[in-house]
Formats: C-alpha cells, sequence, structure tokens
C-alpha cells in the first residue's frame, strides 16, 4: 500500500491503521499548502499540494507490478486554500488517460478511483489545467496492489472506474 499525503510534512498513521508518508519523494513540482478548515476531516486533509505554473502536474509511482490490477484513489479537499472561496475545476489522468474531470466544492471533499493493470513498471497520476483561472490541487493519492483474482475481466487493457459507493447499514467508515 502506497498512501500519499500530498502536501502533508510529516509522516502519520490515521485512526484506521493507513500509514500515510509525504509527497515530496514522488513529484517535483507544485507548492504545499494546509486549508483553512483545519480539523474537519482525517490529519492527511488538512494540506494539498497545488500547481499554480503548470499545465499539467505528474505523479510517478515507481515499482508496481506490471500488469497486475492496482486500484488509485485521488482525493481533494479545497478547504478555501487560496481564501478566494472560489473552488476550482481541472482534469484528472492516469498512465495518459483521460480520468475525470474533478468540479471541486466548498463544501466537502471528493475522491474518484480507478482500477487497472499498468503496462509499464511505474503509475503515473497527473492533474491537468483546464482553464487559466483554475489552478489544479491534490490533497491524498492512494495505490493498492489487488489480489488477481480481485475484479476479474476479459483483458488487460480493462479500467474500472468507480461511479458510486455505498455503505448499505453500516455505521462506521468501510475501508
Amino acid at each position: 500500500f502506497l498512501s500519499l499525503d500530498c502536501g502533508g510534512t510529516a509522516n502519520h498513521t490515521d485512526r484506521l491503521g493507513i500509514d500515510w508518508v509525504g509527497d515530496d519523494g514522488y513529484i517535483k513540482t507544485g507548492k504545499a499548502t494546509q486549508v483553512q478548515n483545519l480539523g474537519k476531516y482525517s490529519q492527511e486533509f488538512n494540506s494539498l499540494r497545488y500547481f499554480p505554473s503548470q499545465k499539467k502536474s505528474c505523479y510517478v509511482i515507481r515499482g508496481v507490478v506490471r500488469g497486475r490490477k492496482h486500484m488509485i484513489r485521488a482525493s481533494f479537499f479545497y478547504g478555501n486554500y487560496n481564501q478566494k472561496s472560489s473552488p476550482p475545476s481541472f482534469d484528472l489522468q492516469f498512465d495518459g488517460n483521460s480520468w475525470m474531470n474533478v468540479n471541486t466544492s466548498s463544501g466537502g471533499s471528493l475522491s474518484w478511483e480507478v482500477i487497472y493493470a499498468p503496462k509499464r513498471d511505474n503509475i503515473t497520476v497527473c492533474v491537468a489545467r483546464t482553464s487559466p483561472q483554475h489552478i489544479p490541487f491534490i490533497s491524498t493519492l492512494e495505490i493498492r496492489e489487488l489480489d488477481p483474482r480481485m475484479y476479474n475481466t476479459d483483458g488487460t487493457e480493462d479500467a474500472l472506474l468507480q461511479w458510486k459507493r455505498t455503505a448499505f447499514g453500516a455505521k462506521d467508515i468501510v475501508r
């Protein structure tokens, strides 16, 4: 498992036992900052990395097993980090493929997931500017290698995108 606290400076373990690390070793661009709504969510959502100068900025995750299915989850919490009360929208890409247009909000966090088998021994996750006024950012990035029997599909080219996740009857967070 790899759980990146984007913009975070200290490693920590959350209440679910997940170890979070800072993202400095995975990206060379962007600026780290804190959100205004500190403490509203888990510690890893107190910081983010934003990209004011680049049109496209990519995290490179090395050492993944080529051809094995991986779950990639990217999360975004605006938290009015720039004090403009204007949440941006931008594109999210993985390994050069269009993933999602991210429309952030002032009201909460967003997470997007994809499951696929990389063709190389690394995975790239990029945020790309779609408008000069909208600066992309990211709060967390998680990579999980999955058991080969999970999410069986007909081909290695298949990608599964999260549409919605509902925990029917669950009183606690299900991870």
